[in-house]
């Protein structure tokens, strides 16, 4: 059997000090020139209480690429587009993660996974060639088979939806401000005016902006050869790490794993997981560690299914996790 604790990683100065050099080559429309995009309390931040209320912004679009962003307080809030007649609606919802549309009936698409309390949800609308891709704190999900066009009426909306009895609240960013996360390449803040998605020349390189040498890698701290590891402590070929593993010390070897994750408060729970189980949860742990996905993560319970019940599931949440231990067992 192999034991195996895993630890969160720290970060590393040198690569940011580098990396905010270079992105400072690279400047971009971060917010438009004009205020006159809101929801229709007049402001940008609104509540709506109740399952199946809505609000729409003041503005829509027949034409072009554009981006905004709605910040939710709520994993059960949609968040997306609507047509003239606010009958129907394409969303991503957050508990889920599913694009909800109702343009023909209510139907729920797989999508990805969801996302969380405080996320920030970016949206490139574009009209041009009839898609729509969603940001999730800035990492995109990709766009999905829906098109805006098959909204009724010609002009297309933002509109923020509620799937809970609670009030919940949106605060949206249409471009009086700057965005939280880099606008897509070729869009325009949604409030911006005109049709043209070419950056205003003003906003070219500055050269100025020259990554500063005093921030280049100093020689001395290269590695020193004497270090490099000893042949024969390279990894066995037959346990190389998956591609989807970040760190590549994470992958069981065995075909099964007994998982013992420690909560902050204490309790230990311990569940009997296969090895795709097992992948999918370190997975899910690396990127909610880099600051990605959902915060929770549910595990099947298996053989723990007592009572009459055709499924069980532990929902464990990240930041409740102290840490977590891999016992590997092989079943051959």
């Amino acid at each position: 059997m192999k034991n195996i604790i895993f630890k969160k990683l720290g970060t590393m100065m040198l690569a940011l000090l580098i990396g905010v050099s270079v992105f400072s080559l690279f400047p971009a429309v971060t917010k438009a020139e004009t205020t006159n995009v809101t929801w229709k309390n007049g402001s940008v931040v609104t509540s709506l209480d109740g399952i199946g209320t809505s609000d729409r912004a003041t503005v829509g679009k027949t034409n072009g690429k554009w981006y905004w962003e709605v910040k939710v307080s709520n994993i059960a809030s949609f968040v997306g587009i609507t047509g003239e007649s606010d009958r129907q609606y394409q969303a991503i919802y957050g508990a889920g993660g599913q694009i909800w549309n109702n343009i023909t009936s209510p139907v729920a698409v797989g999508y990805n996974s969801g996302f969380g309390v405080g996320y920030v949800i970016g949206i490139a609308l574009d009209l041009d060639n009839d898609k729509i891709i969603w940001y999730r704190n800035g990492v995109s999900s990709g766009a999905n088979s829906i098109k805006p066009s098959e909204l009724e009426g010609s002009q297309i909306f933002p509109v923020i939806l509620s799937g809970t009895a609670q009030k919940i609240g949106f605060e949206a960013n249409f471009g009086a401000s700057d965005f939280k996360y880099p606008i897509p390449e070729g869009f325009l803040p949604y409030q911006a005016t005109g049709g043209s998605t070419t950056p205003d020349p003003s906003t070219t390189p500055n050269p100025s902006t020259t990554p500063d040498p005093s921030t280049t890698p100093d020689p001395s701290t290269k590695p020193d050869p004497s270090t490099k590891p000893d042949p024969s402590t390279k990894p066995d070929p037959s346990t190389k790490p998956d591609p989807s593993d970040t760190d590549g010390t994470s992958q069981p070897t065995g075909d099964r794993a007994i998982l013992t994750v420690t909560m902050d408060n204490g309790l230990n729970k311990e569940f009997d997981l296969s090895k795709k189980e097992l992948s999918a949860f370190i997975a899910w742990y690396d990127a909610k560690d880099a600051g990605r996905g959902v915060s929770f993560f549910a595990i099947d319970k298996h053989n723990n299914n007592k009572g009459p019940f055709s499924n069980r599931k532990d929902y464990v949440i990240f930041n409740k996790i102290l840490t977590f231990e891999v016992s590997e067992y092989s079943t051959k």
